[in-house]
């Protein structure tokens, strides 16, 4: 009796220690990541590389050199403070050297009924891929807001996707939204980098001809098209709660993050506590974010099961053959269910 009440002591005390060790291994890993991305040398260069590496070598040693475990621990905790401190000044900013697409920092005014966007994103682009970029003004009146369509954009097939909003306000067109990596000339997305502080984050408010055919006819990846289920008052209020986190980033900029601020849990982050879904998994691994919203009920099926809705949504030809089509909006919503038009 006595024997196995000491194997599970010993037995426990190996997961105990197997836990702290696990936990230290990610709380390094992370912060090597830190150094290696947002070192003083530019993202993921050489010299940060080098940087982060002399960090962690300088950990083992003092690791081997004390003897007992709490000390061991400390150290790791109070090393780490060498990247964490100066990590922690690194601050957002709107004046930055940035990519084209991303040049301009939007907001939005409204006064009365009238709403007005501002740095608005319009960008031409031929066939061939030649990119005429085009920042102008849009006005739209709040009361003709009757809708909302999302683009689904499966860049990375079931692991990742871009969704996209598009706000239906009648006769006075499609207002899109589209939640991006706010990237400096040069940067390239990649979701571990979206870990740190590479990417600010940006609202862009832009017409579907820009950020919807730049995917489906440029890039050429598979994008879908899908009706909003949801009530015209909460499409209201997440409309003017998105282009209020818009204006805030006029005047406060916010990193990018993967996890808590990225394309999908941003757009959560509006809508009230007590009003949001539980977490599931498919708001950060998002290539399958559109069959969380059929599940939900939250995007129309016409009771269609989701493979034949994912099928009938699909846009990708549609948008190509209306390429250079003035009704191309008209043209990618026929025939897709919920489309009344």
């Amino acid at each position: 009796m006595s024997d196995n009440a000491f194997d599970w002591k010993k037995m426990l005390k190996k997961v105990f220690h197997g836990l702290i060790n696990t936990g230290l291994f990610i709380y390094v890993l992370y912060w090597f990541g830190a150094a290696f991305y947002d070192g003083p040398f530019g993202q993921a260069s050489l010299w940060n590389g080098l940087m982060a590496l002399a960090w962690v070598t300088l950990l083992v040693l003092a690791w081997r050199k004390l003897q007992l475990r709490w000390q061991q621990v400390l150290s790791v905790f109070v090393l780490s403070l060498i990247v964490i401190i100066p990590w922690s000044f690194i601050k957002p900013s709107n004046d930055k050297p940035w990519a084209q697409d991303f040049e301009r920092t939007g907001h939005v005014t409204i006064e009365g009924d009238l709403v007005t966007f501002h740095n608005f994103r319009d960008f031409d682009y031929t066939q061939e891929g030649v990119v005429t970029p085009v920042w102008t003004s849009r006005q739209v009146h709040l009361s003709k807001l009757r809708g909302l369509d999302i683009f689904h954009d499966r860049f990375l097939g079931n692991l990742m996707a871009h969704p996209i909003l598009s706000f239906d306000f009648g006769d006075d067109g499609h207002i899109c939204l589209s939640i991006e990596t706010r990237r400096e000339e040069g940067e390239k997305f990649t979701p571990v980098a979206g870990l740190y502080k590479v990417f600010e984050l940006q609202y862009i408010f832009s017409s579907e001809e820009d950020v919807v055919r730049v995917r489906t006819n440029i890039r050429k990846e598979p994008v879908f098209l899908y009706k909003s289920a949801v009530k015209l008052d909460e499409i209201r209020e997440l409309f003017l709660s998105s282009v209020e986190v818009q204006n805030e980033l006029l005047v406060k900029p916010q990193f990018y993050n993967v996890i808590n601020a990225n394309c999908t849990t941003s757009i959560r982050n509006q809508i009230p506590k007590d009003r949001q879904s539980p977490f599931d998994i498919r708001m950060l691994v998002n290539g399958l974010l559109d069959q969380y919203l059929y599940e939900k009920g939250s995007i129309v099926s016409d009771g269609l099961s989701y493979k034949e809705l994912r099928d009938k949504c699909q846009i990708d030809k549609a948008a190509q053959a209306a390429h250079d089509d003035p009704e191309f909006s008209k043209r990618v919503r026929e025939g897709r269910p919920g489309q009344n038009k």
